[in-house]
């Protein structure tokens, strides 16, 4: 079962800096990738924006699509990542979050 990407937020993937996400690509062995930065824009109460920067093996290259990924403590979810760049450690990925922010439940009295 996947796990809603509205239980996500900058702080809880801040949380799992450094740790390892398992990418299925059809009959493949997973790709793993770690998740190098978490950048929170915070740009207004009413809009969440960051950004996630996951670093994976120099092969193969993912494609530019929605990804499955596996993690131990956060469950499987998808998100869209791109490629935006390569090191000698291997390819950064990119997946941004941009949404309106979820207002608090009104009190009932």
């Amino acid at each position: 079962m996947l796990t809603p990407l509205d239980k996500f937020n900058a702080k809880v993937f801040s949380g799992q800096l450094h740790t390892q996400f398992k990418i299925h690509l059809g009959n493949m062995e997973p790709i793993v990738v770690e998740l190098v930065e978490v950048k929170d824009s915070d740009p207004s109460p009413q809009i969440e924006l960051f950004t996630l920067h996951f670093r994976g093996p120099s092969t193969p290259r993912l494609p530019q699509s929605i990804h499955r990924l596996e993690h131990d403590k956060l469950g499987t979810f998808e998100i869209f990542l791109t490629a935006i760049g390569a090191e000698p450690q291997g390819i950064l990925y990119e997946s941004v979050f941009h949404r309106i922010r979820k207002s608090a439940p009104a009190n009932k009295e």
